[in-house]
């Protein structure tokens, strides 16, 4: 339920009723804000918000500054995209090239988006300066298919 009401000379009065609470919300013309948290006719939580601060929490409230995912999506882009540590064999056409020598997004779809080497994670390595290394392991995300390309690409000669 939400209603609205005219508190003349004070500003507007906002209820809104959920399931468990009734949460009054004062807009003074002051701008400052006030929320009581009622159950049961018994204030149970008070705040007075200023205009940047009850801006803030609507932003957030409303999704403008993030924006969830709902569980449909999660569930496809878990069943979509897959995390793959794939390491580099010493014979690979990847040792001593980059990225963007090799192409690798363009031929596989694959993005490489770290390189683990001598126990220290690389993140997000420069496509053009970064060169691969012999037993350097690809952190990158694909899909299934995408990265059986990969594999096969690493392991030409």
């Amino acid at each position: 339920m939400f209603e609205e009401l005219e508190l003349p000379g004070i500003g507007k009065k906002y209820i809104v009723k959920t399931a468990e609470w009734e949460i009054n919300i004062i807009v003074q013309d002051t701008g400052n804000k006030q929320i009581y948290f009622n159950r049961d006719d018994e204030i149970f939580f008070e705040v007075t918000l200023t205009p940047d601060e009850a801006k803030k929490i609507g932003l957030i409230l409303t999704e403008a500054i993030y924006q969830t995912i709902s569980k449909d999506k999660i569930e496809y882009i878990q069943k979509s995209l897959i995390f793959e540590w794939i390491k580099i064999p010493d014979s690979s056409i990847f040792v001593g090239k980059s990225i963007s020598d090799l192409e690798i997004r363009k031929k596989t779809g694959v993005s490489v988006v770290a390189v683990y080497r001598n126990n220290e994670l690389i993140p997000n390595p420069d496509p053009y300066d970064f060169k691969f290394l012999p037993n350097d392991v690809i952190v990158c995300i694909g899909n299934r298919n995408q990265l059986v390309l990969l594999e096969k690409y690493i392991k030409e000669v």
